[in-house]
């Protein structure tokens, strides 16, 4: 039983998406049984989880203290109607819900694992009830028979934060090389859509319109790179991002393209890819996701990014417009066989590393633990993120 706070598009929400559904559908007769329960609505995911026959409960739970305690009483019925083996709650509310939920239900915190999402939060920016969350979790974190983390340093911020479980586990992400593949012909189908030459070069980024991922800075290293005399062209695809505010003299180099369900098709369209994130990225999806279509990336050096780029693309310190224009010129101005072998190496990094099949067995046996066919394993962390020159 996975519990997560809502399916809307997050990077939560996708990975959860994509390993029940792996399960549910290409996993087999001995695959376990995936149930997913959503504390609000279905949000963006549900129609796919419903597409692979995952089980999906929504419980309607609305914003504020005030829906807590029956949130926390319709998900205790739950769990004793279903009697999972094993529980993985997703994000702050959710590990906090699904603990109470899980000592009342009298299924027990042994067979659950709290799956941590980010990494150093900037909470001036979140509301006071996640400030007191955490602080609640920070107490409560010896309960649950595992806390898993996606990145080195989500762990290390959680450690600050006064996290002492019993155990840690390194649940990196994993992505559909199959899904993320390169694609000759769609920068030339993006350019047709959005009406420009495809000789611009496309410098796409994927995120919602949030503080946390700072497009302001983007933006500022954008008009940079053009004053410079580059022909470069933004394209923003998230959710609410056709809300987001630039210069007049950026209107007619930049797409907003809003949240859309087509992203693995556009995302081999862009010669960069870009993530200007300054806070909360513990693994970014986003980033993976353009490495596997064979998109260099460029990140701020904020989680594990620098980590999952090494030497395939550039990480730059974040709030730093003139160093991330710096990153985006050097690559743009690339010969074709540097680029061409960047490329390449990109793609094989996410092979070789983050694959699906070897997030899904790290998943499988970690569950296989919470419901006590074997110990639950030893999943160490990278030392440290390694930072590339």
């Amino acid at each position: 039983m996975h519990i997560i706070n809502e399916l809307d598009a997050g990077g939560a929400e996708r990975v959860l998406t994509r390993i029940a559904c792996h399960n549910a559908r290409d996993g087999g007769p001995d695959a376990p049984r995936q149930i997913v329960v959503s504390l609000m609505d279905e949000g963006v995911y549900g129609a796919d989880l419903r597409d692979a026959d995952v089980e999906l409960h929504c419980l309607g739970m609305k914003s504020g203290v005030r829906d807590l305690p029956g949130a926390i009483m319709r998900l205790t019925r739950l769990m004793r109607q279903i009697k999972p083996d094993a529980i993985m709650s997703w994000l702050y509310h959710s590990d906090f819900i699904a603990t109470l939920a899980a000592i009342l239900s009298g299924c027990g915190t042994k067979r659950l694992a709290w799956n941590i999402r980010c990494a150093e939060m900037n909470l001036a920016q979140y509301g006071r009830s996640t400030r007191i969350v955490l602080a609640l979790l920070a107490k409560m974190s010896g309960f649950p028979a595992v806390i898993a983390a996606n990145s080195h340093a989500g762990q290390q911020h959680h450690i600050k934060c006064g996290y002492h479980p019993k155990k840690w586990a390194y649940l990196p992400n994993g992505f559909d090389t199959d899904e993320w593949h390169p694609d000759p012909d769609a920068k030339n189908q993006l350019c047709k859509e959005l009406g420009i030459d495809p000789a611009k070069h496309l410098i796409g980024m994927v995120a919602r319109k949030d503080l946390a991922k700072d497009h302001s800075t983007l933006f500022e290293a954008i008009r940079q790179v053009r004053n410079k005399g580059y022909d470069a062209h933004l394209v923003l695809v998230g959710q609410n991002t056709e809300e987001l505010a630039f210069a007049d003299e950026l209107v007619s180099h930049v797409s907003a393209l809003g949240l859309r369900r087509d992203v693995a098709q556009l995302v081999p369209a862009f010669d960069i890819a870009v993530l200007a994130s300054t806070f909360g990225e513990g693994f970014p999806n986003v980033v993976g996701e353009a490495m596997a279509c064979g998109v260099p990336a460029i990140g701020n050096d904020v989680g594990d990014v620098a980590d999952i780029i090494a030497e395939t693309g550039k990480t730059v310190p974040k709030r730093s417009p003139e160093k991330l224009a710096a990153a985006i010129e050097e690559l743009i101005t690339e010969d074709v066989e540097s680029r061409t072998h960047r490329k390449i190496a990109a793609r094989k990094r996410i092979i070789e590393h983050y694959g699906l099949e070897a997030m899904n067995a790290r998943y499988l046996a970690l569950w296989d633990g919470l419901a006590g066919n074997r110990q639950i394993p030893n999943f160490e962390f990278p030392s440290s993120p390694t930072r590339p020159d």
